[in-house]
């Protein structure tokens, strides 16, 4: 079972790679593989980390885990929300030395590894700022899981999710095969894996160890988009700011315009409302197209003709890397959702939330942040059928997430409280009130199996069925085999011990106390697993 590292022969596995690719605890190559940024989850401990330096190397690790019954996961970018890509006492399969990259520039075609980021592909390879691929506005985040994900950019409205332009995946299996899937492969099941792979989240069906996809050019000759903020200080400008929100919402914005928004409060603690735009083409039409949105004066207008690559550079402020506690709601608005009840509520709820996690605190010098977002998707990416691929929600306009951040152990409580309460607002506002994105993954949501894929869901357990039975391939929110026993079956980092007196010796030490202390992760007393003698509790 996974957690029992003394059971497990490690050596075995250093026999089968190499003694450079095997991190084991207590190594500062160890602690830098497995860091999340989210003292959430900082007691998930995998008993070693493999960092894979070829498919080879992939397939070896799966078929150790397979052999000895360990748990295996995989870390690209590491921006699991929910830290998903670790596990307790088992294997952490690291891909990120697996970050080649081509380009055919002849049929505007991309080849990337599993391991790859997306800044690696803007800075290093994308050499012709005239091409774009449509990849993570976040630079630092890694190519496979946006992808599996569904993939949202300031350029999907003109050219689709990321998913929508995938060629073709290779994957290495549960059962340690290699296989490259397409949309037309000949072989159903591998059409049908395609499907999956296509919106259908990281962690469930295989090891991405590559993938091709189209490369676009942009409609400007020499390669330019405009971009730029717009920003009213909240509450002194709330009518105009009000007022944009609802020109927006009133109007049909052409395929090459995004408008993202943003509540935050800045370094000075100013409460702003945002709206990021980005316009594929001149400045002259961007203008143009946002002349119902100028007439509301913001009190900032900083649209100016860039490179591409400058929209991406501009968005990285979030501290996912930093040591710090974070958690994130998500939701998926309809066009024509955002109405002035839906604004008043997310103003009034990111002012709560500053209050909640220490924003207005004049002693609090650790500058903890909220905010609420959502990327502006729709035009090209409702031209895909609910049904064409695994991401469901193609009649989705805005991709929301609100986040909160804070420093402070003891807010945590509070914190997640207020969490909970913005989850039943804001999804009273979402799709069907229940849409959510896969790729801002929140181990609170009710029904996740609903919010993230709808109705295609029953598919993908199909599908799973055919490609990985037995669940090899998991995590709390993963999709589960059409035949399992238990949708959610042994969570994945069950904490394994001898007998229930060594269970009670267990909870009785000073490092469980001090979990419950700092709030998260905590022990579930009353959630145990038994197996073979053994009983298992979680930190969650």
């Amino acid at each position: 079972m996974p957690g029992l590292v003394e059971k497990t022969n490690w050596n075995a596995l250093v026999e089968l790679l190499s003694q450079d690719q095997v991190l084991l605890p207590g190594t500062e190559a160890y602690a830098k593989a497995t860091f999340v940024g989210n003292l959430c989850y900082r007691y998930t401990n995998p008993a070693v980390v493999v960092q894979a330096r070829s498919v080879q190397d992939v397939q070896s690790t799966i078929a150790f885990a397979n052999k000895n019954g360990v748990k295996l996961t995989a870390k690209s970018g590491g921006h699991s929300f929910m830290g998903y890509c670790l596990n307790e006492g088992g294997i952490v399969l690291d891909m990120s030395q697996m970050h080649g990259c081509s380009i055919d520039k002849d049929n505007m075609m991309i080849h990337m590894q599993g391991g790859l980021l997306w800044q690696d592909v803007y800075y290093k390879h994308l050499q012709d700022k005239r091409d774009i691929v449509i990849g993570g506005q976040c630079a630092s985040i890694g190519v496979s899981g946006f992808t599996l994900g569904g993939g949202i950019s300031p350029f999907s409205r003109s050219y689709g999710l990321a998913c929508d332009n995938l060629l073709e995946m290779t994957v290495v299996t549960a059962s340690g095969d290699v296989i490259t899937v397409s949309k037309d492969d000949q072989d159903e099941k591998k059409r049908d894996l395609f499907w999956a792979l296509c919106g259908g989240g990281g962690g469930n069906f295989g090891i991405t160890v590559s993938m091709t996809s189209k490369m676009h050019r942009l409609r400007d000759p020499d390669g330019k988009v405009v971009s730029g903020h717009l920003i009213w200080n909240l509450p002194q400008q709330q009518e105009d700011f009000d007022g944009a929100m609802q020109a927006l919402n009133s109007s049909k914005s052409p395929a090459e315009l995004t408008i993202d928004a943003l509540w935050s409060h800045g370094p000075n603690k100013q409460f702003t409302g945002e709206m990021k735009v980005v316009y594929n083409g001149c400045m002259e039409e961007a203008q143009e197209s946002l002349k119902h949105i100028l007439v509301h004066e913001p009190l900032s207008n900083t649209l100016k003709e860039v490179e591409w690559t400058d929209c991406v550079e501009e968005s990285e402020g979030w501290d996912a890397g930093s040591k710090i506690y974070h958690h994130n709601a998500s939701f998926i608005f309809a066009e024509g959702a955002i109405t002035p009840e839906l604004t008043s509520t997310v103003s009034g709820l990111v002012k709560e939330a500053a209050e909640v996690v220490g924003i207005t605190d004049e002693n609090n010098t650790n500058q903890p942040k909220c905010h609420f977002a959502w990327g502006h998707i729709g035009a090209k990416t409702e031209e895909v059928s609910a049904k064409d691929t695994a991401f469901y929600w193609r009649n989705g306009h805005y991709v929301a997430t609100f986040k909160t951040q804070w420093t402070d152990k003891k807010k945590r409580e509070d914190v997640m409280s207020f969490m909970a309460k913005c989850q039943e607002t804001l999804s009273s506002f979402a799709i069907e009130q229940k849409a959510a994105y896969v790729n801002y993954i929140d181990g609170t949501v009710q029904n996740w199996q609903g919010a993230y894929y709808g109705s295609n869901h029953s598919r993908l357990q199909q599908i799973k069925e055919e490609w990985d039975p037995t669940n090899f391939f998991s995590h709390r929110q993963s999709i589960k085999s059409a035949n399992s026993d238990s949708e959610n079956g042994t969570p994945f980092n069950v904490l394994w011990v001898p007998s229930k007196k060594g269970l009670l010796e267990m909870l009785q030490t000073q490092k469980l106390e001090n979990w419950w202390e700092d709030g998260m992760p905590t022990i579930n007393r009353e959630t145990c697993y038994t197996h073979e003698g053994l009983v298992g509790v979680i930190p969650c």
